[in-house]
This record gives C-alpha cells, structure tokens and sequence, in this order.
C-alpha cells in the first residue's frame, strides 16, 4: 500500500500549476498585444494614403469621390493622433472630417452623460476635434461636479487656441468649484500668443486672484506691451500684495528699463519682505546700475531673504555691482557677511579685514 501524499508535496504541486497558469495567461497577454499591434499598424498603414490626400487637397488624386463618412473607423483614431501636431488648415481639414464623420456631434451628447469618464473624455475630444466652434460648450463644464471633468475641460479649452476661452479659465478660478490655478494656469499657457490682448485686458478688469494669474502669465510670455499695465499695478500701494509681487516677478522677466523705478519703490518703500525680495530679483534680472544704490540697501533690510536677493540682485548687475559688494564686504558687521556670502559664488570674496593688532 502506497504511503499518503503529504501536506508539503500537494502545496508545491499547487504552486507549480498556479505558475505555469500565470505563465500561460502572460503569454496570452503578450500574443494578443502583438496581433493588436499588427492590426493597429496595419489599419493605419491603409488609411495613411487616404489621409495625406485629404490633407494634399489635390482632386487630381481621386479622392474627391470618397466617402469620408464611411471610411472604416480605424480613421478617427488617427486623425485624432495626427491633429495635436499639426497648425493651420492641415488642422482644420482634420477637424472638418471629423465633423463628418459625427464624432464631434456624439462628444456633444457625451457631455451631458452620467457616468464622469464619458464626461471627461468627451470635452477631451472637443477639445482637440472641435476648435473654437464649441467654446461656450466646453466652458459649462469648467462647473461640472467632476474635480477631474473640469479639469479635462480646462485642458480642452487650451487646445482649443482661441482667445474667447480666456474669460471662461479666468471666472474658473474663483468661485465653489474653484480649479487649481496651476491647471487654469496651464491652459492659459496652452492658447499662445493670439491669447495676449485678451490677458492684457484682464490684468485691469479681473479680480484679485485672476489678476495675479494673469500678472504671471504675462511675464512667462515676455510681454513688452503689458509692461505700463504691469507697472501701474505695482505701483499702486492698495492693490493686494498678491497682484503686486507677480507684477513685479513679471516685470522682471520682461526686462524694460523703465520697470527699474517702479521696482526700487516696491523694494525701498513696502513693508512686505515677499515683495522687496521679488522686487530685488527682478532688479537683477533687468541689471539697471541705477538700482545699485537701492540694493546696496536693501542689503540691511531685517528680513535675511530680502538680504541675501539684494546682493545675488547686485552680481547680477554687473562690474558696478560687484564692485559696491567688494567694497561693503570689506568692513565689518552682518552686511559685510552677506555681501561676502554673494561673492563667494564668484570665488571674489576679498579677504576679511584683520582687528588692530593681529599679525
């Protein structure tokens, strides 16, 4: 009579067939990847010609003849691959066939589904499918109960590249159903450059918070234009703080010489340490001599960050800025530390001055 088949024994036969069924189900995943692939690769080859001559606009081809609404749907989804790199009338021609083949029309009724995915994906789709013909659209759902819906809807707004969505990501920062203004941020970022009038005017019409953001965005872009509207704003000693430091931050980032008085003033005159270190930053971004003066002040304020962007603000205006830094590191005291402290990153540190009697 065979002995009983242990405990230990069985346990390793179970894990050996749960092994080689984990084996056989990755192996399946793999080989199914693959034939999608192929199938993937192979429908985009077919539908590529087709593409091009939509894009080539040339009758001479044949194509005038197709019928885009019934051409397999393997074609929305390279469309809508396609579309994100191209400008222009290759985009719109891309978004006209779209539009034929009623994909924009179901994103449309998408929106208005109940479940927040199909939500989300479908002003995903307008977004880049639809262009400006659906910004109103789109815009109602910056107010949708969905953090994540409204955030795709922000993201679609900027896609969208038309300046009319401005206002509707401006509103959307403020509000119960505020939206982060990094994400509101973003889209803004994403319209271009056709979107600048727009922002300029409503760094003087928008409310604090949307009027800081907008202060910011201008100052990424580099907007000449914006600099009075900018300067204005930081001038104004009751506007909020918020507003006035990313005027000056963008100020700085502009780099005109006339923002240098405005700037002093901010840095001379406020009592607000994050202010007078922004506008010490932006000094030295901008490397106007006229600001050595200030900065040499500045670097006695009583806050250490205002202190530490006054001297960094004064390498950076040049020979005359080091020099004023040379010549107050050589004394004694807590600003000679930290003019020296400045120096030491351009290895120009002069030596400390040794007390009487010490050889």
């Amino acid at each position: 009579m065979s002995p009983p088949v242990g405990p230990a024994l069985l346990a390793g036969a179970g894990v050996t067939v749960l092994i080689v069924v984990l084996l056989a189900t990755v192996a399946t995943a793999h080989l199914l990847r693959g034939r999608r692939s192929a199938r993937d690769a192979r429908r985009t080859r077919e539908l590529m010609p087709l593409v091009h001559a939509l894009l080539d606009d040339d009758p001479a081809d044949g194509t005038a003849g197709i019928d885009i609404a019934g051409a397999p749907a393997g074609l929305d989804e390279i469309v809508l691959d396609l579309l994100p790199q191209l400008r222009g009338s290759d985009r719109q021609v891309l978004r006209q066939v779209l539009a034929e083949r009623g994909v924009v029309a179901r994103a449309v009724a998408d929106l208005s589904a109940r479940r927040s995915w199909r939500r989300g994906r479908a002003v995903a789709l307008l977004g880049s499918a639809a262009g400006g013909q659906h910004i109103a659209t789109m815009a109602a759902r910056l107010q949708d109960r969905s953090l994540e819906v409204r955030c795709a809807a922000a993201r679609a707004l900027g896609k969208a590249g038309e300046p009319a969505a401005v206002a509707p990501l401006l509103r959307a920062t403020s509000g119960a159903r505020a939206l982060p203004q990094g994400v509101v941020g973003m889209a803004l970022l994403d319209l271009g450059t056709s979107s600048l009038p727009v922002l300029r005017e409503a760094l003087v019409a928008g409310d604090g918070p949307a009027r800081q953001l907008v202060a910011e965005l201008l100052g990424v872009h580099g907007d000449l234009s914006a600099a009075p509207l900018l300067e204005g704003l930081l001038r104004d000693t009751g506007e909020g703080t918020g507003v006035r430091r990313a005027a000056a931050g963008a100020l700085g980032r502009i780099g005109s010489p006339t923002s240098t008085e405005p700037l002093v003033r901010a840095l001379s005159g406020s009592a607000d340490a994050s202010l007078q270190r922004t506008s010490a930053e932006a000094l030295g971004r901008i490397g106007d001599p006229v600001a050595t003066a200030p900065l040499l002040a500045g670097l006695a304020a009583s806050d250490v960050a205002v202190r530490a962007a006054c001297a960094d603000a004064l390498v950076r205006l040049g020979r005359e800025g080091r020099a004023a830094l040379q010549d107050v590191a050589s004394g004694p005291g807590a600003v000679a530390d930290v003019a020296r402290a400045a120096l030491d990153q351009l290895g120009t540190t002069p030596s400390r001055p040794q007390p009487a009697g010490a050889r």
